[in-house]
């Protein structure tokens, strides 16, 4: 008998989806990056499941409001609040406490684009509904969420609404049967996720994350499976098992997908069994169920205020931990940002706590696993929320002291020694090796020509107006370069000349079929030297204006820069704009070279501007009390890397500039000959390959197939 049942009953959706998720974790294994065929299906799962989320939220908001009087509404505002501010300063405690899992380690970052852009965002937009139904068309979510507030409560003092109310309540049914239908095929979806996820990821892309990673990822299981569960079964009737197992599904589909909103309706659905097991259900605690979790969703939950982490990570990373005393301010700021989302939230954090804003980069490359755990909290957050605010709402908290402080000491010690055992295993798993310096420091340049690198010699005797033929006749490129223009030229801790434009030199060299010699130069002779047939051309990252267009030919730009300063990272606010660095009293600005001092004076017409011969003069020993380095954004971003208390700021409004390599004057042919070489390296890519590698740090060898169980166990393909 008791297996008819079973059959009857079949399996149960938790269950089904947890298979979907194991076969989908072995198929992405087994097929590698072949997987990835499957992400349409994922992706089509995502759309089908979202359809019906949005209008779901609006009619239940209605309707959950419109139903209740001014006192219910008023009794579930004040109750709700009380727990949802509660638990924000759960989740602050834990972000707070969870650094001191971080070991010590240094480092820096690359240059990226997000230090040349300005993101902004319309709040009032995002807030408010000045037309619904685009609100809606476009899924503005907190400006949908508004209106239907608005609705709900206006509705409440309408006397005549029965009508209104069924239709409401039967388009609610309607939307709940869809969204149930569609979370029927959550099996089949999340096994697409999970194989295309398993097949196209790798370990390694994480790697200098993992002390951002684990604590996050303890943080989130101790939240989800103990504290946040076991809060709500010491405040309400029902058991921690009780609320674990009824979660269950909404944990599993929020985890798998990555997606809050998804679970809306089986975490009402959910909420309502479990009162109705207790046989504590009432028109009241449906009401309140309906309002508090579509509402809730539109605060920041404490999965979404447990990523403001990374900014701690952040700021240990590049060695600018943030103050105690700054703890109450970042609070504040980080609550009220989140309301517009993460993406917005964090770079903005991190620019207010002076940690370099290129950080958030590495907060992308976490994105799925982020999602993953940052949702399987929100879901159990949203779930212990919306009984807690319920049961206080309806008389059913029952509070028990004795229960509560068993349970609160038995976390403590519990978080205690998972926060011990975190810092344990980063100790030993995570290196104190500054990551981005050997990414910089120790890129090399793959087949390189055979090279020369001498003082600079004597006028060449053959003739300097036609240089190609003279390059092609002697055998050799010489190419002049400063040894400190990093990530252009520099040398490398092998004690090789490396760089952005060395490696294009050397893929220019290899293509002429000759070898190549470096002459380093300096910034008082160096067009001198070049018209004097000392070398070729020369290279460095070099500015073109007009002063040196008339000492030099230049060939086309080959990269557009943002000027940009270097400061220390504590002085990032003071150099947000020209105007404000102009204002400032007493402010030394350094410059390298006088064309440039030149230029800078024109923008900053009442600051000292002080002629400094290096760059690494600033970050040395800065013998002249400079201030403020001036110097492009890319290069600057690489000093930062070998000296990671410095930042850089680009002050508004943003001056551009373009990079070319100098040539002596009259030697049209040969600016002819570089320029066409040039357009040619842009089409073909190289000169984009070597932007990733010098510029972003991203390598750019040819990235090898994903290992995978077919084809390195069974070789099944090649």
């Amino acid at each position: 008998m008791s297996d008819q049942t079973k059959n009857k009953k079949g399996i149960s959706l938790s269950t089904q989806i947890l298979i979907g998720l194991t076969l989908g974790l072995f198929v992405g294994l087994f097929l590698g990056e072949k997987a990835s065929a499957l992400a349409i299906i994922g992706k089509a799962y995502i759309g089908l499941i979202q359809m019906s989320i949005l209008p779901y939220m609006v009619v239940s908001l209605m309707l959950g409001i419109g139903s209740l009087n001014y006192e219910k509404a008023a009794k579930l505002a004040i109750t709700g609040g009380i727990v949802l501010v509660t638990s924000w300063f759960l989740a602050f405690t834990i972000v707070f406490l969870m650094p001191l899992a971080f070991p010590p380690i240094k480092g820096g970052s690359f240059f990226s684009t997000s230090l040349v852009e300005v993101a902004k965002v319309d709040f009032i937009d995002l807030y408010i509904p000045v037309n619904p139904i685009s609100s809606m068309a476009r899924t503005v979510v907190p400006a949908a969420a508004v209106f239907s507030v608005a609705f709900g409560i206006a509705l409440i003092g309408v006397e005549n609404k029965k009508s209104l109310l069924d239709l409401l309540t039967a388009t609610s049914k309607t939307l709940t049967r869809i969204a149930m239908m569609v979370v029927k095929l959550t099996p089949i979806g999340v096994f697409a996720i999970a194989a295309n996820a398993a097949g196209t990821m790798t370990i390694e892309e994480f790697g200098r994350l993992q002390s951002y990673i684990i604590p996050f990822i303890v943080a989130t299981l101790l939240l989800t499976f103990w504290i946040l569960p076991g809060l709500a079964a010491a405040l309400t009737p029902f058991s921690y098992r009780k609320i674990l197992k009824s979660a269950r599904d909404a944990l599993v589909t929020g985890f798998v997908t990555g997606n809050l909103f998804i679970t809306l309706p089986m975490l009402v659905e959910n909420a309502r069994t479990l009162f109705e097991e207790l046989r504590i259900r009432n028109e009241d605690t449906n009401n309140y169920v309906e309002v508090l979790v579509p509402t809730s969703f539109n605060f920041p939950n404490i999965g979404k205020l447990l990523t403001l982490l990374f900014v701690l990570f952040a700021g240990w990373f590049v060695g600018k931990s943030i103050a105690f005393s700054d703890y109450p301010g970042f609070a504040v700021l980080g609550l009220f940002t989140l309301f517009g989302g993460v993406d917005l939230a964090l770079p903005f954090l991190l620019d207010q706590m002076q940690i370099p804003s290129d950080m958030y980069q590495l907060y992308v490359v976490t994105g799925v696993l982020n999602s993953w755990f940052a949702t399987l909290l929100a879901v159990m957050n949203l779930f212990a929320f919306t009984l807690v605010a319920t049961c206080a709402a309806t008389g059913a908290v029952r509070i028990n002291w004795s229960r509560i402080l068993s349970f609160a000491i038995i976390s403590m010690v519990i978080f205690a020694a998972a926060l011990l055992g975190t810092r344990f295993v980063l100790s030993k798993v995570v290196g104190k090796e500054d990551f981005t310096r050997r990414t910089l420091m120790q890129a090399e340049i793959k087949e390189p020509k055979k090279a020369d690198i001498k003082e600079i010699g004597i006028k060449e005797t053959i003739g300097p107006k036609n240089p190609l033929k003279s390059i092609i006749k002697r055998g050799k490129l010489r190419v002049g370069y400063h040894p400190e223009n990093l990530p252009f030229s520099f040398v490398n801790d092998n004690g090789d000349l490396v760089g952005f434009d060395v490696e294009l030199m050397h893929v220019l060299a290899r293509e002429l079929k000759v070898d190549i010699e470096f002459i380093e130069w300096t910034y008082e002779k160096v067009f001198e030297d070049l018209n004097q047939g000392k070398f070729d051309l020369a290279i460095g990252g070099l500015i073109v204006n007009p002063e040196r267009l008339a000492k030099a030919n230049f060939s086309n730009p080959y990269m557009n820069m943002t000027t940009a300063v270097v400061v220390e990272d504590y002085r990032r606010n003071e150099f947000k704009s020209w105007r404000l660095i102009d204002n400032k009293h007493n402010t030394r600005v350094g410059v390298v070279g006088e064309k440039r001092a030149k230029n800078v004076k024109r923008y900053l017409p009442n600051t000292e501007i002080v002629l400094i011969e290096t760059y690494s003069d600033f970050f040395t020993n800065n013998p002249k009390g400079v201030d403020a380095l001036v110097i492009s954004a890319e290069a600057g971003s690489a000093w930062t890397i070998l000296y990671p208390v410095y930042s850089v700021v680009v002050p508004e409004p943003h001056l551009k500039a373009d990079a070319a390599f100098a040539m002596p004057l009259a030697t049209l042919d040969f600016e002819a000959f570089v320029n066409d070489w040039l357009q040619m390296g842009q089409t073909s890519g190289i000169i984009d390959k070597l932007y990733n590698k010098w510029i972003l740090g991203v390598k750019v060898e040819q990235k090898k197939a994903r290992w995978s169980i077919g084809r390195d166990l069974f070789d099944l393909w090649e």
